[in-house]
């Protein structure tokens, strides 16, 4: 619980932060990902929600800090007699979105890159073995970080369209407590990944 306690009281951080920047924006955003697990664990598409604010910098920069529910997953064999069973886990992230980029025709056309590091907890899950039963939680690392980059154009001020790719830098494996079919299957596995999302800022 205190994890979870820590992300949230980020989030609260994050939205407060910029407070000298030139203009304040809020949004939605949703979208899809692509996860490229390591080892043997196969892509699988997943999706994300969530709110957002931006907040405009001098020089071009603006940084855009959301929360996010973020449901990543894969395809994995549980045993070699088994066929391929889809998996999931949903996230409560935050990632801070740092973003470079000229404006054009009065604002209504941006161009930006951007940068985003992030942070995630597990809160939710859809993991079974070979026999159909959920895996414990005490298998599952259940924090995530890592480093996002990525492209976006945001078309009259209200419409942001971003492609990124997510490096996760963790294990999805809990390796203290894992068992030893859990490892076998997960081992060297994480949830980096293509994303592709879709914001109205008011």
């Amino acid at each position: 619980m205190k994890k979870i306690y820590i992300i949230l009281a980020a989030a609260v951080l994050f939205m407060c932060l910029p407070t000298r920047a030139d203009a304040q924006h809020f949004g939605v955003k949703a979208g899809v990902n692509f996860s490229d697990p390591k080892a043997d664990v196969k892509t699988n598409m997943g999706y994300q929600a969530g709110i957002a604010v931006q907040c405009d910098l001098p020089l071009w920069f603006s940084i855009q800090p959301e929360l996010l529910f973020h449901v990543k997953g894969g395809q994995a064999s549980a045993s070699s007699d088994a066929g391929s069973r889809a998996f999931g886990l949903g996230y409560l992230e935050i990632p801070v979105n740092i973003q470079w980029g000229p404006r054009f025709s009065d604002d209504r056309f941006r161009i930006f890159v951007q940068g985003s590091p992030f942070i995630g907890y597990a809160i939710s899950k859809d993991m079974k073995n070979a026999k159909g039963e959920a895996y414990d939680w005490k298998n599952i690392n259940r924090f995530e970080y890592g480093l996002g980059a990525g492209l976006g154009i945001q078309l009259w001020r209200h419409f942001q369209i971003t492609g990124q790719y997510n490096w996760s830098l963790g294990n999805l494996v809990n390796s203290g407590f894992a068992e030893d079919e859990f490892k076998k299957v997960f081992d060297e596995s994480n949830f980096s990944g293509y994303t592709i999302s879709l914001a109205i800022i008011f």
